[in-house]
């Protein structure tokens, strides 16, 4: 599992400028990551990895390298990268 959501979170990271724009409307987005909230869990995506978070709670982290993520929010985080590695927005709740 850990090699699949590496390669969804490549994805996502190497489509960081298009998802920014994607996003502006949906997503707190600034130069260099892009907010999501989908309550309780919040999504950062950054220009290296993706932050996950529940609350205000980190629940760890997803590069092009490397998985740490809590069993917590580990579903969550595996279907939020698959939507946006293919683009599949109306699965999930993106708002402010």
């Amino acid at each position: 599992m850990d090699e699949e959501i590496s390669l969804y979170a490549s994805r996502v990271l190497d489509s960081f400028e298009f998802l920014k724009k994607l996003l502006v409307e949906r997503g707190e987005c600034n130069e260099n990551e892009i907010t999501i909230y989908d309550d309780p869990l919040k999504v950062v995506v950054k220009r290296d990895r993706i932050d996950f978070y529940i609350g205000e709670v980190y629940e760890g982290s997803v590069g092009r390298n490397f998985v740490r993520l809590s069993d917590e929010v580990l579903e969550e985080a595996k279907m939020w990268l698959q939507g946006l590695a293919l683009l599949k927005f109306k699965r999930f709740s993106v708002r402010r």
